[in-house]
């Protein structure tokens, strides 16, 4: 162990030889090969009795470790330095090396730490002006990037001197501006002032203070994936450019049109995580940008989200339409409804407006259509339908016998329905009875001159079972014995169908028919393909779905839109364009000069109701998520809008 094999003592041993091992230690360092130059320090360390290189080469061995890519072992020695040798020349460098490896291993408090200690050893010490810089560079960028506001005030409190203190209290006033917290700014610099008249930070203060004074430039940030990097054309690419080009289109109007000016601060999120968060880290921490518009996908959105709260920046996706986005803060939001509120939709529209009673739900198995099923089956029995059966299948499968024979079995014995036989088993007086609860006689002569076995549902209405029981009429009960695709099962009134991919429409589509099961089937935003609809007709005959878009082109505000755009651009806007242009058309409405602070531009966010964009209304009320959707039927070869919905 080092701290075994180094002895501190006050007399050290002159040794020609280890200078010469120390140069050429230093020279592997230099040349970057730095887990031998790790290895050459060590060597130096263990040599008995101590010499003139021992603290220097355990200093220099800790680096190449930290440099190394060994964050832990460079924090092992240097900590047994500063305990064997507290009073070295070497040991705010130490201290330095310290909260570099905690900074490595993501310990961020213990980084700052160990950076101010370092920070104020080399104000008290003679300490080289290069070494003081990087000290300062590192602590700034630890606090901006990785230190919360409260983190921040509790260092402050336990600040080791004042010229620390006032170091810290600046970031503090700097952590406010990059929220776009300007009167706390103020009031922090204003008793800056007052506690140190005479401060080394005065040039950075007087920036901070012009900073506040100048007219707040309006500026949004972009974050998109434009896989600037990548000579390739892909799917993530071109949702990345032409949500960039419709967002810039309608800043460009915005500012044609307003006295306002905004501009963009456009940043590549190459659609890698960290490279998501590094960005949306660079764009929260410029105090001019109001709003970050991105990313484009969910797994993006839910890493940066935490970045739009800790800075108090807001954050609009445009089309990211996972569950639980817009939940991580108050400062983030969902232009484009997540799957809760597409499967909300649906199960609203067919109990309201279908009045569909009895349902079934048909899902693949992938995770999202999975949770597209659950949230159905709630709401529909939120809404007072009965769910009947659910079943699942995997993706890729062709045969649906099991899932279709299971779903016919259950839907017998949910059912399960009264049946009364007008034959001999029917007394005289059970016939009375039945026109006491309001079956008019001439049904009732038709029936028992026919012998026929009818549901009483159909006579008596949803109360059949217990009108029959109080009046003491003998009934049959329905159930699934003898259950042959060869009749049709109608049971089930509506089917929920959360494909995960459009080329399962004919899957799905021809094993109903096959199975004769006669209901409607109610799809998701994946049905909404003309050519596989078209190319299974015959099997989708009136199949109703959502989607998050209608696009009216035959709407002369739309027609006036692609014009403009084509001008601009010259070519036709696709619909991704749209969402960019919808999304930012929405954020600017809420942009006004008293709107021009990050919390009051939240605010205004937050409030945003029935914003009509080409592409869909959008509104942000109550929960941060858009609640309006589309719902769309298949007829005659062709998809017609049927009408908006709004989940609240």
């Amino acid at each position: 162990m080092l701290a075994t094999a180094i002895v501190a003592t006050a007399q050290v041993q002159l040794s020609p030889q280890v200078e010469k091992d120390f140069d050429a230690a230093l020279t592997l360092y230099r040349r970057a090969d730095y887990g031998a130059a790790a290895a050459a320090f060590g060597a130096i360390v263990r040599l008995t009795p101590p010499h003139q290189r021992t603290t220097a080469a355990v200093v220099m061995k800790a680096k190449a470790e930290l440099y190394g890519e060994n964050a832990a072992e460079a924090l092992k020695t240097a900590q047994s330095f500063l305990s064997l040798y507290p009073r070295s020349s070497y040991v705010a460098d130490v201290e330095f090396t310290l909260g570099l490896a905690y900074l490595k291993l993501n310990d961020y408090e213990q980084a700052t730490a160990a950076l101010l200690r370092a920070y104020h050893l080399a104000a008290t010490r003679e300490v080289a002006p290069t070494l003081q810089e990087e000290i300062l560079a590192s602590l700034d960028e630890t606090i901006n990037s990785y230190l919360t506001l409260d983190q921040l005030r509790r260092f402050d409190s336990f600040a080791a001197d004042a010229n620390e203190q006032q170091y810290l209290e600046l970031k503090l006033a700097e952590k406010h501006i990059a929220r776009g917290d300007y009167p706390t700014a103020t009031t922090t610099l204003q008793e800056f002032r007052r506690k140190f008249p005479r401060s080394l930070f005065d040039s950075r203060l007087s920036d901070l203070e012009a900073k506040i004074m100048k007219p707040k430039e309006l500026k949004l940030g972009i974050l998109l994936p434009l896989m600037k990097k990548s000579d390739f054309a892909s799917r993530e690419k071109e949702v990345g450019q032409s949500l960039l080009q419709g967002l810039e289109f309608a800043v460009e109007e915005f500012n044609a049109a307003s006295q306002q000016h905004v501009s963009l601060e456009i940043r590549d999120s190459e659609r890698e995580l960290s490279t998501s968060v590094s960005e949306a880290k660079r764009l929260a921490a410029d105090p001019s940008i109001l709003c970050i518009l991105g990313p484009a996908f969910s797994a993006q959105a839910l890493a940066v989200a935490p970045v739009a709260n800790e800075f108090h920046v807001s954050l609009v996706t445009p089309t990211a339409n996972a569950n639980g986005i817009a939940a991580t803060g108050p400062y983030v939001f969902q232009a484009n409804p997540d799957l809760e509120t597409r499967a909300r939709a649906m199960a609203q529209y067919a109990v309201k407006d279908l009045k569909l009673k009895r349902l079934a739900i048909l899902a693949s198995s992938e995770l999202t259509s999975k949770s597209l099923a659950q949230t159905f089956e709630r709401e529909a029995r939120r809404q007072g339908a009965e769910v009947v059966a659910i079943e699942f299948y995997e993706k890729g499968m062709s045969d649906l016998m099991l899932q279709l024979m299971n779903m016919r079995r259950k839907a017998h014995l949910a059912a399960d329905d009264p049946y009364l036989h007008f034959s001999d088993r029917l007394a005289r007086r059970d016939i009375a009875k039945l026109q006491k609860l309001g079956v008019p006689q001439r049904t009732l002569d038709t029936l028992l001159a026919r012998g026929s076995k009818v549901n009483a549902t159909d006579l008596l209405g949803a109360n059949a079972r217990s009108l029959l029981d109080s009046a003491a009429i003998p009934y049959m009960k329905g159930n699934a014995r003898g259950d042959s695709v060869g009749v049709p099962l109608r049971i089930i009134e509506g089917l929920y169908c959360p494909i995960s991919t459009s080329a399962e429409i004919g899957v799905v589509a021809s094993q109903l028919a096959y199975f004769n099961i006669q209901t409607k089937i109610l799809g998701t935003g994946e049905w909404n393909n003309l050519a596989e609809l078209n190319a299974n007709r015959m099997y989708c005959k009136n199949v109703v779905f959502e989607s998050d878009s209608y696009i009216d082109v035959k709407n002369p505000e739309y027609q006036n839109f692609v014009n403009r755009f084509t001008q601009s651009y010259n070519k036709s806007p696709n619909r991704n364009t749209l969402y960019g242009y919808g999304v930012a058309k929405a954020v600017l409405s809420a942009l006004r000069q008293d709107t021009a602070t990050r919390e009051k531009l939240r605010d205004a966010l937050s409030d945003l109701r029935s914003y009509e964009a080409p592409h869909a209304r959008i509104s942000l009320a109550p929960l941060r998520v858009n609640t309006w959707l589309h719902i769309f039927e298949y007829s005659q070869e062709s998809i017609r809008h049927i009408r908006e919905i709004n989940v609240e």
